[in-house]
C-alpha cells in the first residue's frame, strides 16, 4: 500500500526540491513529472485527471478563484497521479472530495481520495521543511500564519502542518455555524488521550464569541479546560490556552489549543 507521506517525499527527492520557493511553481512541478496543468470549464467539479500512459492532464476549475484552493487542488490530483494512476485513467474531484478529513474509514474510492489530500498537504508543506520554522516557538497562530505565508497555503493547510511538526501539547480546531465540525491533534496532545469534543460549542470558549456576533481578539486566552475537551484524565478546575481566528467568510473559526502547563491529575 502506498503512503501518501512516503510517496510525497520522494516526488520531492526526485525532483531535488530544497525550498518552498521550489514548491510555489506547482505547474513547473507537474511538467517535470509529465503532468501538463490547464484551466478549464468543469461542471460540478474542482479538478480532473486525465492519464494515458505515463503522462496526465490536471484541469482545474476555472471558477477556483481562490489561490490557495487552486494549488491544493493540484496538488490533490498530482496525488492521484502517483499514487493512483494504475487502477484509474479518469478522476474527477469534487469539492466535498477535496475536502475529506483523515481518520473515517472509506470504501476504496473514499480512501483514495483521503489519500490524495494527505499527500497534497505533505507536498505542499513537508514536514522536514515546516520543522525548522516552528522547532522551539511558544505555540500560536501567528506560527501557523508564517507557514501560510512561507509556502504559500490557507491558514488551515498550514495549521495543520504545524500539528505535525510541534512538539508541544495542542490541537487546531474548526467550528463552522457555531459547531465544532473537526480537530487535528499533536502526536503529544493525542497521546495523552486528549479529545475536543464535537458538536455545539461551549459557551465559554472564545470561539463561541464570533458566532454571538462579537469580535474575537487576535491573541491566546486562557479558558477552561472542560470548555473545549472530553471528559477525561484532567483537573476540572484548569486551564488552557485557545488563540482563534475567525473566518468570516466561511461563517468559521480555527482554534489553537494547547496546554501551557499540567492539566493532569
Amino acid at each position: 500500500m502506498t503512503v501518501p507521506r512516503a510517496s510525497a517525499a520522494s516526488l520531492i527527492a526526485d525532483l531535488g526540491i530544497g525550498s518552498a520557493e521550489d514548491l510555489r511553481q506547482l505547474a513547473d512541478l507537474a511538467w517535470a513529472r509529465g503532468i501538463l496543468v490547464r484551466e478549464g470549464p468543469l461542471g460540478g467539479a474542482e479538478a480532473r485527471l486525465a492519464v494515458r500512459g505515463s503522462r496526465g492532464i490536471i484541469t482545474v476549475s476555472s471558477r477556483i478563484e481562490n489561490r490557495h484552493r487552486r494549488r491544493y487542488a493540484i496538488a490533490h490530483e498530482i496525488g492521484h497521479f502517483e499514487m493512483h494512476r494504475g487502477e484509474s485513467q479518469l478522476s474527477v474531484c469534487l469539492e466535498e472530495d477535496i475536502n475529506r478529513r483523515f481518520g473515517t474509514k472509506y470504501e476504496s474510492a473514499m480512501r483514495r481520495e483521503a489519500d490524495a489530500n494527505e499527500f497534497a498537504s505533505h507536498l505542499l508543506v513537508p514536514d522536514s521543511m515546516a520543522l525548522p520554522l516552528v522547532k522551539g516557538i511558544k505555540p500560536s497562530m501567528n506560527v501557523a500564519k508564517k507557514l501560510g505565508d512561507e509556502f504559500d497555503v490557507s491558514l488551515t493547510a498550514a495549521a495543520l502542518a504545524y500539528m505535525r511538526t510541534c512538539n508541544d501539547v495542542c490541537a487546531i480546531v474548526y467550528s463552522k455555524d457555531g459547531h465544532v465540525k473537526w480537530f487535528a491533534p499533536s502526536k503529544d496532545f493525542r497521546e495523552l488521550g486528549f479529545f475536543v469534543e464535537l458538536g455545539p460549542l461551549d459557551g465559554y470558549t472564545i470561539a463561541a464569541d464570533f458566532f454571538r456576533g462579537r469580535a474575537i481578539a487576535d491573541a491566546p486566552m486562557s479558558v477552561d479546560t472542560v470548555s473545549w475537551l472530553a471528559p477525561g484524565r484532567f483537573d476540572r478546575e484548569s486551564m488552557i490556552k485557545e488563540h482563534s481566528i475567525a473566518m468570516p467568510s466561511y461563517n468559521a473559526v480555527l482554534s489553537l489549543l494547547w496546554v501551557e502547563q499540567d492539566i493532569g491529575f
